[in-house]
């Protein structure tokens, strides 16, 4: 115990020795600071102003950042490389737009009208002599080219085609006439069809007693010829052809043209695809009235003429899109369903519309990005401020009915500008803080206010703002939505150091001797810069600490405070100490504090200005606090917070939604809260990212990865997984023309190559060839170039907590990570950027703490030199 107690004595006399040694070491120094700077007031002011000009200038290379993962995803991270990567070298080419429309029922013919009638002021924006066809995706519309076949002449050099010359324009017509129209053959083709209805019948009675002997010969030999070639030859495509225009239009499904794509390919079909109409994508409840692949004449009728019992029975069983020609779930976009008794939808409170635009990926890389923070070209950044204004015009709008806007392009916008944003309020909280500094520092009389000296403490902050922002902007840390509450931060902090200065002042006036200014503010300085300083290094300890964060956007947020912070300081042991003393000498020449220039000769300062209101509150509860029971009351409280504090603590959930930062007034915020309000059910969507593999060689891995995938053990996590390579075998086994099995077709490389365009050509393989990203264009009817990329779309289910998304993010990393592909492969979604950040958090959040309040503990030992007294300021 002796030892102990004798260890203890000399850890003791350690920190003594350090606290005298630092304390003396401060006192000593702002003794003679205090005096210079209150000896050569104008000087040191002169060198603060030119030291924040001079910092300020730093300015000139100030940025806001508007990327969500530069703002918090490490640069280093392997998730951060892989986004990076991405952006690199398959930049996102796709734009994705939303508009959501609530009522009291979505369902009734005035919203739906008012749907298409904005949808159709869509199509007739223009941006120079660009239109709105010309920005959006362009897909196929699944129907013949408009002329029938004859459109789908196709032939290249050296190539032999099936000629289609002598044979008119009316002889093939698109297959939903063909019902109608099957019996209007050309007459010269009657010689091959003994059932030609459109001779007039007296004359093929008499044509065929004269010549019937010659007629029943050249049929039988027609008929022969016909079936010899039925198999192969010139004639096979034609009779197969003819099965397929003479069906009936209501027979004609995907699967019928599934077979098209087989039986006439390349040449015809290829030429049809090149023929084909294309159509704006987009994903809207009006596209069940559309006409043919377009909105015109017929669907403006189609919409006027909308009754509410008709929309419902459409929307309940006829969902199949009259834009793109198949089925599309368009309950997907209702929100806030109400149904019957019977399962059937009666009602809906919000719609929502998606189309999507493009980005000109050469003119980025030769120009450089329209804005920060996302990769658009200057034309298409335009026009999306244009669909913004168009469609964020609601003043024709019926009563009830409401829209909420989500242009891409306006998340960035809101977090762009977030500097000045709160310059109102900003400027109000100077103003009120102003009022207070003024009414502590002065005393209610002409010559002992100190309206002048008030406002200098508040320029001090200024200053140090300027030239702390300054500073780190000449080293390249952005600025963020997230820093908008630094300026709020420090001008609370930069205060409390004005009224310690001025209190300590005040303090040695009336207890002190009489002595010189100069050695008056070196007393002052001795006491008052020593506690400033402190306090300012824990502060900064604290915040430097905090920048030790993986987050970029966090380690800027900090690295700017605390540069901040400690420029605020040392500007008001400077540049408010010289104003102060010269404040003084004002004083002591009683001059007025606000006319400078004019002189109290008789100026005597009244008794009840001089009384302090605070000090007697605060010695009257300094003396309660002596008493036994009021220290009980005060430990006990103190026991209770701590208790609750470390509870709250433990139990934090670390969450991230870049959407928190956004404005709340703004419209793009309101959106995000209609969808979360009405649409809870969504989950969030991602991709497999595969780099270049040898496909067919590693067919079966893509079997492994969505098995496990699929798997039960996935069901919590896992809503739908969507690969092409299910598709691509059905489709290879359905039409091929040997017993061979499916891998060994595609072990022949050629023949991989060919069925992999067939089949990204054909109508249920068509959706797959955006996730494939070629060496170069791929071409119907040529041999797939290499892939570089290709991705697998999924989504997870809909989760309400990060102890939840980050082990269903984990899991999709392992899996992906554990299929043994021959190239690197990795999961991609826009909402991971969210799920990282908490991951990060998570980790970092008690690590940063522990570690702050350790430093805090030391720094405080070192400088009051007492170890209970460290333990209590920690508490």
């Amino acid at each position: 115990m002796e030892k102990k107690s004798q260890d203890q004595t000399q850890l003791q006399k350690f920190v003594r020795v350090c606290q005298y040694g630092v304390i003396g070491s401060l006192e000593k120094f702002f003794s003679w600071y205090g005096c210079l700077v209150a000896t050569h007031p104008i000087a040191a002011i002169l060198v603060c102003i030119s030291v924040t000009i001079a910092g300020g200038l730093g300015l000139l290379r100030f940025y806001e950042e508007g990327d969500a993962a530069s703002m918090v995803i490490p640069r280093h991270s392997v998730f951060r490389k892989n986004i990076d990567w991405l952006d690199e070298n398959f930049p996102r080419e796709i734009r994705v737009h939303s508009v959501v429309y609530t009522a009291d029922n979505v369902l009734t013919p005035g919203v739906i009208q008012t749907i298409y009638n904005q949808r159709k002021k869509l199509e007739e924006l223009t941006n120079g002599e660009k239109t709105f066809q010309d920005f959006c995706i362009q897909v196929p519309v699944l129907k013949l080219p408009a002329g029938g076949l004859t459109a789908c002449k196709r032939g290249k050099a050296g190539q032999t085609t099936i000629s289609w010359d002598g044979w008119e324009e009316d002889d093939w017509v698109p297959f939903w006439e063909a019902g109608q129209n099957n019996t209007k053959i050309n007459q010269k083709d009657a010689k091959v069809n003994k059932n030609d209805t459109n001779v007039n019948e007296n004359e093929t009675k008499i044509e065929q007693n004269e010549t019937k002997d010659d007629h029943t010969e050249t049929q039988e030999r027609k008929k022969r010829e016909v079936d010899e070639e039925r198999s192969e030859g010139i004639f096979a495509p034609l009779l197969k052809l003819s099965d397929f225009l003479l069906s009936d239009p209501a027979d004609i499904n995907i699967d019928m043209l599934e077979g098209f794509s087989d039986q006439f390919y390349p040449d015809l079909y290829c030429g049809c695809v090149e023929a084909t109409e294309t159509t704006c994508f987009e994903q809207n409840i009006i596209e069940l009235w559309g006409d043919q692949g377009s909105y015109n004449e017929v669907s403006d009728r189609k919409i006027a003429s909308l009754t509410e019992a008709t929309i419902l029975d459409t929307i309940n069983n006829k969902n199949i899109s009259q834009i793109f020609m198949k089925d599309f779930n368009f309950k997907e976009l209702l929100g806030d369903v109400k149904y019957n008794d019977k399962g059937e939808i009666i009602g809906a409170r919000a719609v929502e519309m998606k189309f999507f635009t493009t980005v000109n990926v050469t003119d980025v890389k030769i120009h450089g990005t329209a804005t920060r923070g996302e990769k658009i070209d200057v034309e298409s950044y335009q026009f999306e401020g244009l669909m913004v204004s168009l469609l964020q015009e609601r003043s024709w709008f019926p009563s009830g009915v409401s829209s909420f806007v989500n242009i891409q392009r306006q998340f960035f916008d809101s977090f762009v500008g977030q500097t000045f944003k709160d310059a109102d309020k900003l400027v109000g909280g100077y103003i009120l803080v102003f009022i207070y500094v003024n009414l502590m520092l002065s005393k209610l009389n002409c010559v002992e206010q100190r309206f002048c000296l008030s406002v200098v403490g508040i320029l001090s902050v200024a200053m140090g703002m300027i030239l702390g922002y300054g500073i780190c902007s000449m080293f390249g840390l952005f600025y963020s939505a997230a820093h908008t509450v630094i300026p709020f931060l420090l001008l609370g902090i930069g205060i409390d150091n004005i009224f310690v200065i001025t209190q300590t002042f005040n303090t040695i006036e009336s207890s002190s001797t009489p002595a010189t200014l100069a050695v008056r503010f070196g007393q002052t300085m001795k006491h008052a810069g020593v506690a400033v300083s402190v306090t300012t290094f824990t502060d900064v300890i604290a915040f430097f600490v905090g920048a030790n964060t993986l987050l970029p956007g966090l380690q800027s947020f900090c690295v700017y405070a605390a540069v901040a912070i400690f420029c605020i300081y040392a500007l008001q042991v400077t540049h408010f100490v010289a104003w102060f003393s010269l404040d003084q000498r004002r004083q002591s020449a009683k001059r007025d504090g606000c006319i400078c220039c004019f002189t109290h000769k008789n100026f005597k300062s009244f008794e009840f200005s001089n009384r302090s209101f605070l000090n007697k509150l605060f010695a009257y509860i300094g003396v309660l606090l002596t008493k036994r029971l009021v220290q009980c009351v005060v430990m006990l409280m103190t026991a209770v917070f701590l208790v609750f504090g470390m509870w709250g603590t433990l139990s934090l959930t670390q969450e991230y939604l870049p959407e928190w930062l956004l404005p709340p007034e703004s419209e793009v915020a309101k959106w995000f809260e209609m969808k979360n309000t009405h649409y809870p059910f969504g989950g969030e969507p991602g991709f497999i990212m595969i780099k270049q593999i040898d496909i067919a060689k590693e067919f079966d891995k893509f079997d492994e990865m969505v098995e496990k995938l699929r798997s039960p053990e996935q069901r919590w996590n896992i809503n739908k997984v969507q690969p092409w390579h299910p598709g691509f075998r059905d489709y290879v086994n359905k039409f091929k023309n040997t017993n061979d099995s499916f891998e060994v077709l595609i072990s022949n490389e050629t023949y991989f190559r060919d069925k992999l365009t067939q089949f990204l050509f054909s109508p249920k393989g068509a959706i797959f060839q955006p996730n494939f990203f070629f060496s170069e264009p791929i071409k119907c009817g040529e041999p797939a170039p290499d892939v570089l990329l290709q991705a697998i779309p999924y989504s997870h289910k809909r989760f309400n907590s990060s102890t939840v998304w980050i082990p269903a993010m984990r899991e999709v990393q392992r899996i992906v990570e554990e299929t043994p592909f021959s190239n690197y492969s990795f999961p991609i979604a826009l909402t991971y950027i969210n799920w990282e950040t908490d991951a990060i958090v998570g980790v970092e959040l008690l690590r940063n703490v522990g570690i702050a309040l350790i430093c805090i503990f030391f720094t405080t030992l070192i400088t009051l030199g007492s170890w209970r007294g460290s333990i209590f300021v920690m508490m």
